[in-house]
């Protein structure tokens, strides 16, 4: 299996497993209703503003790896949209699936020679640099989902 497959299939394994860590997003972000998303214990982001943001992230190096320019600015990553129907939360979540399959089926058919080779600019490092680190990105905020939403249930405010 090269390189560009495994990244692949560690991002489809992201969203359904299974995977290293026994868990997915989809198993703990799909029954989050619009009521939890959008509460923010502690002054900490909300699932929705995580959600967003992952997926600012994740669609961001998807248009890279398509040819596209880097338009993505970390100042804007949390800039998420006031989310107010249940209809428009499933529509986000929905966005943050399809983001990622699109990652995923670009980097599977990205050249293998190319993996090593700059992403944008020197400072960002290689393609592959810029995907891994996507998959650690995604893992980080994915954990604060799980615990934010544990929190939550637990009636912790």
């Amino acid at each position: 299996m090269t390189t560009s497959h495994l990244l692949s299939k560690h991002l489809q394994q992201f969203i359904t497993g299974p995977n290293l860590t026994g868990s997915h997003l989809s198993q703990h972000l799909d029954d989050v209703s619009i009521k939890e998303a959008n509460i923010s214990l502690y002054g900490v982001n909300s699932i929705a503003q995580l959600v967003f943001h992952i997926d600012y992230y994740i669609s961001a190096v998807g248009d890279v790896l398509e040819g596209k320019p880097l338009l993505a600015k970390d100042s804007l990553s949390f800039d998420a949209p006031v989310i107010t129907t249940e209809t428009a939360w499933q529509s986000q979540k929905e966005q943050l699936y399809t983001s990622i399959h699109r990652c995923a089926q670009l980097a599977k058919s990205f050249p293998q020679e190319k993996l090593k080779e700059e992403f944008v600019l020197k400072k960002y490092g290689s393609n592959e640099h810029n995907l891994l680190g996507l998959l650690e990105h995604s893992h980080y905020h994915f954990g604060q989902i799980v615990i934010i939403k544990k929190m939550l249930r637990a009636g912790l405010r």
